[in-house]
């Protein structure tokens, strides 16, 4: 049972790339060595203002969309967005995934009872890391049906999608309960509350609406003659 919650665990996490890897990007440095996307004169990232602001522990901290293709992306019908910033001591590090299918619409609220419905996926996740050996994972997501873990809960509202050329920028707000497991047990280990946040981004390769069915000829037999 334990080999079991521990791998649903994996399954979950595993449509966030390059959570648990480290990597070259100035991910696993300092605030002080890494700045935010756009803040660095050296910096290969676009200047932008898309991002999210979250409280923690009383503090706030801005967390700046990242664009890169190894954290968000639209591909395979679904939309991953990744914000990540530094707390105030400039070690910790906050890293947020918000997971949606891309044929939303502007007025749309995805939740995991509308998604359960729909058949359709979505979640969120947080990491908080202090370290490469002291990191905790929040999460929410849909898992056969029903939410997980058990407890959590999230909102991801879309407000307005507004495309130019081969992009599009997405505003809503998110709300969401995430919470932390233990990778044995698989009981809550912790929680974490985001009440009502706005967040934007802009992705490349615009946005999907659903298609609309075609008209086709009833069969032979069935035509009215």
């Amino acid at each position: 049972m334990k080999k079991l919650i521990a791998l649903l665990i994996c399954l979950t996490l595993a449509a966030v790339p390059a959570l648990c890897e480290e990597n070259s990007d100035g991910r696993e440095r300092s605030a002080e060595e890494a700045p935010w996307p756009g803040t660095d004169p050296d910096s290969t990232l676009p200047a932008s203002s898309d991002g999210i602001t979250l409280t923690f522990d009383g503090q706030e901290v801005r967390l700046s969309f990242d664009p890169q293709p190894q954290y968000s992306s639209h591909q395979g019908g679904m939309i991953q967005a990744s914000f990540y910033g530094y707390g105030a001591d400039g070690i910790t590090m906050y890293e947020l995934y918000i997971n949606f299918p891309d044929t939303v619409k502007p007025g749309m609220r995805i939740t995991p009872e509308y998604e359960a419905i729909t058949n359709g996926e979505a979640s969120v996740s947080l990491i908080v890391s202090r370290g490469e050996e002291d990191m905790v994972y929040y999460y929410s997501s849909l898992s056969e049906g029903s939410v997980y873990p058990s407890g959590s809960d999230f909102s991801i509202a879309i407000d307005d999608i507004s495309e130019s050329g081969e992009s599009a920028r997405y505003t809503g707000t998110l709300s969401a309960t995430l919470v932390a497991t233990d990778p044995l047990s698989g009981d809550a280990a912790a929680s974490l509350v985001i009440s009502q946040t706005p967040f934007s981004f802009t992705m490349d390769g615009g946005y999907s609406q659903a298609p609309v069915p075609s008209k086709t000829d009833a069969p032979q037999d069935l035509r009215i003659v």
